[in-house]
């Protein structure tokens, strides 16, 4: 993409979570733990796509459309390395750079930043781990 976007719409986040997820399905570290989660073909996946269209929605455009517990569900899978919150954090800091201007892709750094760290301290809480 060679003209970055300056401001976030629906249509951006969509192209960012489907850029982001293909990643995600292509990345040695994160693709098992996802194909446990969701499943291997894209008609597993899609279901997941929607909810995440809405959840980033909801996040940078203050939309509302999500209406899940995602603490619940992330506490429900099985465990796995947090470090590699780092790795997801990269990549989807990549993908918002591929798509926006420096502005823009620092926003959601921050957001996907606190979404990352609030997701490890309720996986911590539930193994009883020190927060």
């Amino acid at each position: 993409m060679s003209e970055k976007l300056d401001h976030i719409t629906e249509d951006s986040i969509k192209m960012l979570v489907d850029q982001f997820y293909i990643k995600v399905r292509k990345d040695p570290d994160l693709k098992p733990i996802f194909e446990r989660a969701i499943g291997t073909d894209d008609g597993q996946w899609q279901p997941h796509l929607d909810r995440m269209y809405d959840f980033w929605s909801s996040i940078m455009l203050a939309s509302s459309r999500y209406h899940g517990t995602p603490m619940k569900k992330h506490n429900d899978l099985p465990p796995f390395d947090l470090s590699l919150f780092d790795r997801w954090l990269e990549l989807f800091e990549e993908t918002a750079r591929d798509i926006h201007n420096e502005d823009v892709t620092a926003h959601y750094k921050d957001k996907s930043i606190r979404v990352a760290e609030s997701i490890k301290i309720a996986i911590r809480r539930k193994s009883g781990k020190v927060v």
